[in-house]
């Protein structure tokens, strides 16, 4: 049986033709990115066999959750493991990648991200900022050609049309995974047709000698249109203030979590749509917020958390209410496809059969 996952305006399904799963813009008819297969030990993944993909719809018709495995039929038989969440206008993809029998993860690139079309701008956020410091964006060269390299990921890539378009692609919440280990290679190709994101995270030389361990990345896109967000609020909203005094300040932190938990759920038993005001996304080197007592130091950064939290918070609504999230003013993301999708209520995320 064939599935395809689809929304407002978008539809998310396998692809062919060197793609392993597409997204297009139903209301226009064009794809708005796609992405290839990951390379394992210098073997694409094109020659694995897929051993697993199931779609898991949740029943209040917001969110798609899809489960796929691939698998190399030789060797000693490694696994590539993604689970795709959807929700409103927001993909996250979380890789896992188990080695073979008897086999190390020497060779990695994670699958390539084109964004098909011309783009009128292009902007990026090339590094997560020290604690406590300002997020810096940065305007991309308009030529073609490798407009952008380096042995380090960037944090955020966004990409603007000319019909007002803008597609998000953001690394995930832990950046010291996202790092990778050896020879790293991160780049970005424009063409006249589209853009290219290559993630080369894992590259170690055949006379190192390395422990075999199983690896996980997370990333995620969002997409919107330059259109106003956070509306006024309603005469029954009910406006929450977070308070970073109460539990510390980095949404990741368990006590954190707990406490805006704990918020949300006092006001489960009243009426009205929930708004939490919250600081801006920031990026922190707690390993503890990680539940990793054995390090010190991880970096790492919130905005997941607070897909996390919006998820889990309409969920506990119900449907009949909503939870929005409003970043400062003066954020980055209150004005990407990322703030925006935090701050605008939820719209459906469905399965259906082709």
């Amino acid at each position: 049986m064939n599935l395809e996952a689809f929304g407002n305006g978008w539809k998310f399904s396998a692809a062919s033709a060197g793609n392993s799963w597409s997204l297009l813009d139903t209301r226009h008819g064009e794809e708005l990115f796609a992405l290839k297969y990951a390379r394992l030990n210098n073997v694409s993944e094109a020659d694995a066999l897929q051993e697993k993909c199931r779609f898991h719809g949740k029943l209040d018709n917001q969110e798609v959750e899809i489960e796929s495995q691939n698998v190399y039929p030789f060797g000693g038989e490694a696994v590539i493991g993604r689970t795709y969440s959807l929700r409103g206008n927001l993909l996250e993809v979380k890789v896992d990648i188990k080695p073979g029998r008897g086999e190390t993860v020497r060779d990695l690139a994670l699958e390539d991200v084109v964004f098909s079309g011309g783009f009128s701008k292009l902007e990026m956020i090339s590094a997560l900022p020290e604690p406590g410091q300002p997020w810096v964006k940065q305007t991309l060269p308009p030529a073609d050609g490798v407009i952008w390299q380096n042995t380090t990921p960037f944090a955020v890539l966004i990409l603007t049309k000319s019909d007002g378009t803008v597609l998000e692609l953001g690394c995930g919440g832990d950046w010291w995974r996202t790092c990778g280990c050896g020879n790293t290679a991160w780049s970005i190709e424009k063409t006249a047709e589209c853009v290219i994101v290559k993630r080369q995270v894992v590259a170690i030389a055949d006379d190192v000698e390395i422990e075999r361990r199983p690896w996980r990345f997370n990333y995620y896109i969002a997409w919107n249109r330059n259109s106003a967000s956070n509306l006024p609020p309603g005469k029954d909203d009910i406006i929450l203030e977070f308070d970073p005094q109460i539990a510390g300040s980095c949404f990741t932190a368990p006590a954190v979590r707990k406490y805006l938990r704990k918020m949300i759920r006092q006001q489960l038993d009243k009426t009205g749509n929930i708004i939490l005001k919250t600081t801006d996304v920031k990026s922190c080197d707690e390993a503890s917020h990680l539940e990793r007592p054995g390090k010190k130091s991880l970096r790492h950064w919130d905005l997941s958390e607070l897909f996390a939290l919006y998820s889990w918070a309409n969920r506990a609504l119900g449907g009949e209410r909503t939870f929005t999230v409003e970043l400062p003013a003066e954020s980055i993301f209150r004005k990407l496809p990322s703030g925006k999708y935090l701050a605008n209520t939820p719209s459906e995320a469905m399965v259906r059969e082709l």
